[in-house]
C-alpha cells in the first residue's frame, strides 16, 4: 500500500517507499511543513506502507488485513496522538500514550507505530521525558512526529528524527482538488491561491473568511491612511475574533497580512500578476504598492514576521503585541 490518494509531495513518498524497499526504516522520523498540505495523510500513508501484508510499495489501493484496519483508525499498532484541545502537550501525556505503549511488542504487525501530530506543542518537560524514548528506541517501533514548527522541538529530539520536509502545494493541485471535490465552486482560482498551498485553508477559505479579510485589511488602511478611530475600532474587532478563534484565527490574521504586503511587492518588483494571490483586490493593491517604496513595504513585512514569532515562541500577550504592530505599521 502506498499513497494512492494523497496529492502532490512525489520527493517525500518516493523518499519513504525506498527506505521500505531497502529495509531502512528509522525508529523516528519528523514530518515538518506548512499545516494542512497532507503530512498526516503521508504519516498514515507510511504507517500502511512498513505494515502491508501484501508487500505493496507501489500507489495501489490495498485490502490486507493490516491496511483496511490502518485506514479505518482501527489498528492495535497505528496509534495517532493529536491532543485536539489543548494548548499544550504535556509530559503525563508522553508517558501514559507513549511510554507506556512503545515497548509493547506489536500485536499483529512486523512494527508499532506511533504519529504524534502537533509535536511542537510539547512542552519542555514533556519533550525531555520524550527525548528518553528516541534515544533508547525499543525494536519494532517506528515514532512520526508531525509538525509545522520545528524549531520549538529541541535540538537534540531533532538530530534523532530523520527529516521529511513538505513544501506547500501547487495552485494548480489544490484547484484541481477543489474542482474534483465540487467545493469552492464559485472561484477555485482565488481560492486555490489563498489557500498557499494548504487544502485545509483552502475547504476553510468561505464567505466568512472573504468578509475577515475585508476586515483586517482595513486595519492596514487606517494606518496609512492615519485615521486613529478607525484603526483603533478595527483593531478591536480583530482582537475580538481572536479571542474567539484562538490560535487559527490569529494565523488567519497575519496570513492575510503578509499575503497582502508579499502581492505588494511582487507588483512593485516583478509586476507578474500571475504570481499574486489576491487576484479580485489587483486595482487596490496596484494602488497600495504604487504609493509605497519596496523598502517600506519590506519593513512592514519584517514586522508582521517578528510579531508572529514573539507571539509563538515567547507566548507574548496578544493584545499587547498586536497593538505594538499597528504603532510600528504606523511609522
Amino acid at each position: 500500500m502506498g499513497f494512492p490518494q494523497i496529492i502532490g509531495h512525489e520527493p517525500q513518498k518516493e523518499f519513504l517507499r525506498n527506505s521500505v524497499r531497502k529495509n531502512r526504516i528509522s525508529h523516528a522520523y519528523l514530518f515538518s511543513g506548512p499545516e494542512g498540505v497532507g503530512k498526516k495523510l503521508v504519516a498514515i500513508g507510511f504507517a500502511k506502507l512498513i505494515n502491508c501484508a501484501e508487500g505493496k510499495t507501489k500507489d495501489l489501493n490495498c485490502e490486507c488485513p493490516s491496511c483496511a484496519k490502518t485506514e479505518k483508525g482501527l489498528n492495535p499498532d497505528v496509534l495517532v496522538f493529536g491532543y485536539p484541545g489543548e494548548k499544550t502537550i504535556k509530559v503525563d501525556h508522553v508517558r501514559q500514550d507513549i511510554e507506556r505503549l512503545i515497548h509493547l511488542a506489536p500485536y499483529e504487525n512486523p512494527y508499532k507505530v506511533f504519529i504524534i501530530d502537533g509535536a511542537q506543542r510539547m512542552n519542555f518537560n514533556a519533550q525531555n521525558a520524550f527525548l528518553k524514548t528516541l534515544e533508547e528506541p525499543p525494536p519494532r517501533s517506528v515514532i512520526i512526529l508531525i509538525t509545522t514548527l520545528a524549531d520549538l522541538l529541541m535540538p537534540t529530539i531533532r538530530s534523532r528524527c530523520q527529516s521529511v520536509v513538505f513544501q506547500p502545494l501547487e495552485t494548480g493541485q489544490v484547484r484541481g482538488f477543489l474542482e474534483k471535490e465540487g467545493v469552492a465552486q464559485n472561484d477555485p482560482e482565488l481560492v486555490s491561491k489563498i489557500s498557499g498551498g494548504s487544502i485545509s485553508r483552502a475547504l476553510a477559505t468561505d464567505e466568512d473568511y472573504l468578509r475577515k479579510r475585508t476586515e483586517y485589511l482595513d486595519c492596514l488602511m487606517a494606518v496609512d491612511a492615519k485615521k486613529p478611530l478607525t484603526l483603533f475600532r478595527s483593531v478591536e474587532r480583530m482582537q475580538k475574533e481572536i479571542k474567539s478563534g484562538g490560535t487559527e484565527e490569529l494565523k488567519t490574521v497575519f496570513d492575510i497580512l503578509s499575503t497582502w504586503l508579499r502581492d505588494s511587492v511582487i507588483l512593485k518588483t516583478s509586476g507578474k500578476k500571475e504570481e499574486i494571490v489576491n487576484t479580485d483586490l489587483i486595482k487596490q493593491l496596484s494602488e497600495y504598492s504604487e504609493k509605497r517604496d519596496v523598502s517600506e513595504l519590506l519593513g512592514k513585512f519584517a514586522a508582521l514576521e517578528e510579531t508572529m514569532a514573539r507571539i509563538s515562541e515567547n507566548n507574548a500577550n496578544v493584545e499587547l503585541s498586536l497593538e505594538n504592530l499597528f504603532l510600528r505599521l504606523s511609522r
